[in-house]
């Protein structure tokens, strides 16, 4: 039997003549319908509200999101919300677009001084918070962005294979947003994260690695983590460089916070530090930073050579520590490890990065 809230939620949120108050009074009576169903029946529900999210009525729509986010969170599957929250997202976004355009104008130049993001992050409020008197409906928009962006997180960190056609159809309308909000640029990571990339990681001191895929991971401390893991579980079998704790928030498992201290195992470089004689750079020799891979970066910035992202390990400069907080909630992340570096492959992807360093460095003389 299909849920009579739902289908009173599906006919009534563009008529005008509900109220806000009279609508949210529905929506609460839907949720409270909720409590003695099993799953199949409210994933039944969920499937009747998932259009809603594509309505005209973009506030209200962003109020089913909400209730679709509960849904989701005790269970409900995601995958019949990918396209009409795209949808709704989309309204969403186009709506703050005069915003954007304001505060590019006024902002931007001034923000290009600043070197303290929150400093900037006040800058920006206060902005807003001015503008809300000339752009009340587009300033307005930005709670309904909010509530449409947190169903998003969960959906859309879920449903993998959906990221990329959804960053293409909101690309346009989300992008110029993303500047001026978190929360914006959170979604714009989230739909960006790399996901089965290839990888090639090598110890040159110990003539050993291997060549993995990885995904998930929006920036290079989350990276350097798991990558410290997997080493140790997959090639050394050694002494775990992570707890047990850190391992599995890293993976998408568990809280998105653990307290154990990470300490940095290495120098982790891009192949362009591989110099002449097949060599890393002494580790005492920091104006070779520049190869490095800064936790602050991201995943997408390691070079690619031959389809895959190539990073070797070496002795750390200096002692580097960290505590690990996981960014997305609903995002798995992994290396997945498909084989080891025999010798044979050890010196073919050598020489093929010496050979790419080499023909760089040719065409900077000519460049020259």
């Amino acid at each position: 039997m299909q849920n009579p809230f739902a289908l009173q939620i599906v006919e009534r949120i563009e008529d005008a003549s509900i109220s806000a108050r009279d609508f949210r009074a529905l929506l609460y009576e839907f949720t409270q319908s909720l409590k003695d169903c099993v799953k199949r029946e409210a994933n039944e529900s969920l499937q009747i509200l998932a259009p809603v999210l594509a309505s005209r009525n973009v506030s209200r729509a962003s109020w089913v999101a909400e209730v679709c986010q509960a849904m989701v969170e005790s269970g409900c599957d995601s995958q019949d919300l990918v396209r009409p929250l795209a949808s709704g997202l989309k309204r969403a976004f186009e709506a703050t677009l005069p915003l954007a355009a304001k505060l590019e104008k006024k902002l931007a130049p001034k923000l290009a001084a600043i070197e303290d993001p929150e400093k900037a992050r006040r800058w920006i409020e206060s902005a807003i918070r001015q503008l809300a008197v000339k752009l009340p409906k587009s300033v307005g928009s930005l709670k309904t962005i909010e509530r449409f962006c947190h169903l998003a997180f969960q959906v859309y960190g879920q449903q993998v294979g959906s990221r990329p056609k959804v960053w293409k159809y909101l690309e346009s309308s989300l992008g110029p947003m993303a500047r001026w909000s978190r929360t914006v640029e959170d979604l714009r990571i989230l739909l960006n994260l790399l996901e089965n990339e290839p990888l090639v990681v090598i110890d040159l001191a110990n003539k050993r690695g291997f060549v993995a895929k990885f995904g998930g991971m929006p920036d290079n401390v989350h990276f350097i983590t798991l990558l410290m893991d997997t080493f140790v579980q997959q090639v050394v079998f050694g002494k775990p460089l992570v707890s047990y704790d850190v391992a599995q928030c890293a993976k998408g498992i568990g809280p998105c916070h653990v307290s154990d201290e990470v300490h940095g195992a290495w120098n982790v470089y891009t192949y362009r530090a591989l110099n002449e004689m097949q060599r890393l750079p002494d580790p005492k020799d920091l104006t070779a930073n520049k190869h490095w891979l800064w936790n602050d970066q991201t995943p997408n910035q390691i070079p690619v050579l031959h389809g895959h992202r190539i990073v070797f390990i070496g002795p750390p400069s200096y002692p580097r520590q960290w505590t690990f907080t996981r960014k997305f909630q609903h995002v798995s992340a992994s290396i997945q490890v498909d084989y080891e570096l025999n010798k044979l492959d050890l010196q073919m992807w050598l020489d093929r990065v010496m050979q790419a360093n080499q023909h760089s460095l040719e065409t900077q003389g000519v460049g020259s």
